[in-house]
């Protein structure tokens, strides 16, 4: 006989770094993947099914645009004033589309909306809670008001309409809900914002209704289609909040860079509503555009128009002087250098007063210390000290030319100033009269015929990567959560014991366990009796070659099967194991050393007593407890009665005179035993069985309960030969090699396929019935149930 060292399987030693390398390669997180499959398909078709309700359930919401095409400044107003000294840049040089933006969006713009589409008044029908919109939004209006659906009228289901033509409430009412309910042959009723009754009116008939403060409130209906008793919100807002609700739907961008082409968006539920608001934004923007560029028009031609009389009247001076002197001193010769200092001193002086016109315009909306004013001013002190040099040099010349020269420069400068300020009236007249403005509408809003949000197609793509990524999420939380090691070798190494079977999990056990737990009758036997082709079984099978090869028959005469804690599934490999084991023909006997919470009988369907406790009790015989199973092929001895004491029955019973007496019959004992880690039973029954082997669950182990489990076995001389892991999952990454099993559709005879039985029948009916040799696939079918029944 082979001790218990002797037995135990020695494997050389592991690396292990390479055996982590190993645990963190990308096929096992697919693995993984493909493991959690359901979890996956749980969480994307709770995701995708919460969107569909979203997408069935949301609010519509459209959308209405337009385009506007900015203008850069033309800069016609001030054209006459400019010179080529003035080589500055001008604001008309620059887009404007940035700042027409915040035009767009400013409050005197988006006011005269408000006020002119009345958006101070929101109302809306009361939709039946959660799916009344829906339903609502599916009548189509053409047919008029929908019929209110299982009696409830006050609840509004499609078709209604109503127009508000005139709603204002006291100041401390703004923004609360009154209540409007449609009544009979055109009248309606007003609610407070209490849902007291404030008063009854006509469509087409303003309704004054007291509220015993200073303004009463008044409301007129130009229309309204609804079923008598359905009930509307309305609410009067103020112009402030109004205008912001609508800041909040209007955006304005720019189509492109540089481009000054603007799109104007509004989004909003009422596509009707929508497309009014946002031609009534661009038209009254286009209309203050032309009012300011007329009415910057009209100032500039004012004060063209109030500097003319008073250059006229210097002209005239300039004229009457130049020829009174003439007439007191007769023809004076001017010299060719005096023509030269006449002409230039006329040009400076007449720019320095342009220059100066041109300031005093500018300072009109211009702060002094805005660049623009301080070039002007420069400019100004530029020709000013030019106009000085100038007056210098004519001062140098004879008296008599003097004189001429300043008298005649005097007309000169006031005959072109003159001139150039009629020219600059008269083209802004023409600017003032045919002013445009520097806007244009490109393209008119027209009623969104679909609606801009939820887009189906984007949120059913949001939702499915949301669905995989959180079912992903989930399973990769669930593994790291489970108590196990990453890599069965690594266990192996760390352990110090061989892996001897990995046994796959059994749909079909999981079913025979839900009976049994919940005590239904059933047919007696286990896994291997019920599913003998169970990939389980497989695995089973291959443990059983194992021990039949690696132990002598002499040395494996008592197996014990213990686990470090309860729910790993030893009680599911003792019996599989016993029924396989007999299934080769050897007698088999399995021992249920559980006396505290022992269940075998219960797989076996027979009772618990007399049994094991009895036995060691000497309250009854060995061949009282023995019970034999002729559908499983074993003898099997339950728990017994229960024991208080069951530690102390296995020391002070006799077990080794029992096991010694059995070995005489049987080929193997098979025992199953209580977990080491919560009782001290197992540590007892090892040291009297052949072979002690330790059954882990996928997902609830550790290398840690491994070796404290090894370490209690051997603190009493016993060594385990290995463990085994129960319960691996299809497709698990830990331990990917499950054997192989032939499944029920490959066992069962194959009957000529639909092609074959048609060419049959084609044959038989052109009397041309083929041999069954030229048949298509009767030879390869014939090779196949050959090759099954090997």
């Amino acid at each position: 006989m082979y001790s218990q060292n002797e037995a135990t399987l020695q494997l050389p030693p592991l690396n292990p770094s390479r055996i982590e390398e190993q645990g963190v390669s990308i096929r096992d997180y697919v693995d993984l993947l493909i493991e959690g499959r359901k979890i996956v398909l749980i969480a994307l078709s709770a995701v995708l099914l919460m969107t569909s309700a979203y997408l069935m359930l949301a609010p519509r919401t459209y959308k209405a645009d337009a385009l506007l095409r900015i203008d850069k400044n033309k800069a016609l107003l001030a054209a006459p004033l400019h010179s080529e000294a003035n080589g500055a840049a001008t604001e008309a040089d620059n887009p404007r589309a940035q700042r027409e933006v915040e035009i767009l969006r400013s409050r005197s713009v988006l006011g005269k909306v408000v006020d002119d589409l009345n958006l101070m008044v929101e109302y809306s029908p009361n939709y039946f809670p959660v799916i009344g919109e829906t339903l609502a939004r599916r009548h189509d209006a053409h047919d008029g008001v929908a019929g209110s659906w299982w009696g409830f009228s006050r609840w509004a289901w499609g078709g209604e309409k109503m127009k508000i033509a005139n709603f204002t409430v006291p100041d401390r009412y703004l923004g609360k809900a009154f209540t409007l309910i449609a009544l009979e042959e055109g009248r309606f009723r007003l609610l407070g914002p209490k849902d007291e009754v404030l008063a009854e009116g006509r469509i087409g008939e303003m309704l004054i209704a007291d509220m015993g403060e200073t303004a009463p409130a008044v409301i007129k209906i130009e229309e309204l289609a609804a079923h008598p008793g359905t009930h509307f919100e309305l609410t009067r807002k103020t112009s402030l909040a109004a205008i912001e609700n609508l800041q909040k739907a209007f955006s304005v961008k720019e189509v492109s860079k540089d481009t000054d082409i603007l799109s104007v968006e509004l989004k909003g539920r009422e596509p009707e509503q929508l497309a009014k608001s946002v031609n009534d934004i661009a038209n009254i923007y286009v209309n203050a555009t032309v009012n300011w560029e007329s009415a910057e028009a009209s100032q500039k031609l004012g004060f063209l128009e109030s500097q003319l009389p008073v250059v006229k009247e210097r002209l005239e001076k300039a004229e009457q002087g130049l020829s009174v002197y003439r007439q007191q001193h007769g023809a004076v010769d001017i010299s060719a250098e005096a023509e030269i200092l006449l002409k230039q001193a006329s040009e400076m002086e007449t720019l320095g007063i342009q220059l100066k016109q041109k300031y005093e315009e500018q300072n009109q909306h211009l702060e002094a210390a805005h660049p623009d004013m301080m070039a002007t001013k420069a400019q100004i002190k530029r020709i000013d000290q030019k106009l000085a040099n100038l007056d210098k040099r004519i001062k140098d010349l004879p008296r008599t030319q003097q004189n001429v020269v300043s008298l005649s420069r005097d007309v000169q400068v006031n005959t072109e100033l003159y001139t150039s300020l009629l020219n600059s009236a008269q083209e802004q007249r023409i600017a003032a009269a045919g002013s445009l403005g520097n806007s244009r509408i490109v393209d008119f809003a027209v009623t969104p015929e679909k609606p801009y949000w939820p887009k189906p197609g984007l949120l059913l793509a949001i939702a499915t990567l949301l669905g995989l990524s959180a079912g992903s999420a989930i399973v990769f939380l669930r593994h790291s959560l489970q108590r196990h090691d990453n890599y069965p070798a690594l266990l192996e190494y760390q352990v110090g014991l061989p892996l001897f079977a990995a046994i796959p999990h059994s749909k079909k056990q999981r079913r025979l366990a839900r009976l049994i737990d919940q005590g239904r009758d059933r047919e007696p036997g286990i896994l291997v009796s019920q599913d003998p082709l169970d990939i389980s079984v497989e695995s089973l099978r291959g443990l059983r070659t194992t021990l039949e090869a690696t132990f002598a028959s002499d040395a494996s005469k008592v197996i014990m099967v213990s686990s470090p804690a309860p729910g790993m599934g030893k009680s599911f490999v003792s019996t599989n194991l016993s029924a396989l084991l007999a299934s080769i023909k050897k007698r088999v006997l399995i021992i249920d050393a559980d006396m505290r919470n022992g269940r075998l009988h219960e797989a076996f369907s027979v009772g618990k007593e007399p049994g094991l406790s009895d036995l060691l009790a000497g309250r009854a015989t060995l061949g009282e407890v023995i019970v034999s199973l002729p559908d499983v092929g074993v003898d099997f001895i339950p728990r017994g009665s229960m024991a208080l004491n069951p530690a102390e029955l296995l020391v002070l019973g006799n077990l080794e005179e029992t096991l010694e007496q059995l070995k005489s019959f049987y080929n193997h004992i098979v025992i199953d035993s209580p977990p080491i880690l919560g009782a001290t039973d197992a540590a007892v029954i090892g040291k009297y069985a052949d072979a002690t082997f330790l059954v882990v669950k996928e997902g609830r182990y550790t290398a840690q309960e491994l070796e404290v489990s090894f370490r209690r076995f051997q603190q009493v001389g016993v060594k385990p030969n290995g463990f085994i892991i129960n319960d691996m999952k299809e497709g698990s990454s830990y331990y990917p090699y499950y054997g192989y099993a032939y499944k029920r559709t490959d066992m069962e005879p194959k009957g000529p396929s639909v092609f074959t039985t048609g060419y049959q029948a084609v044959g038989d009916w052109l009397g041309k019935r083929q041999e069954r040799d030229y048949l298509p696939g009767a030879e390869s079918a014939e090779e196949s149930d050959d090759k099954v029944q090997v």
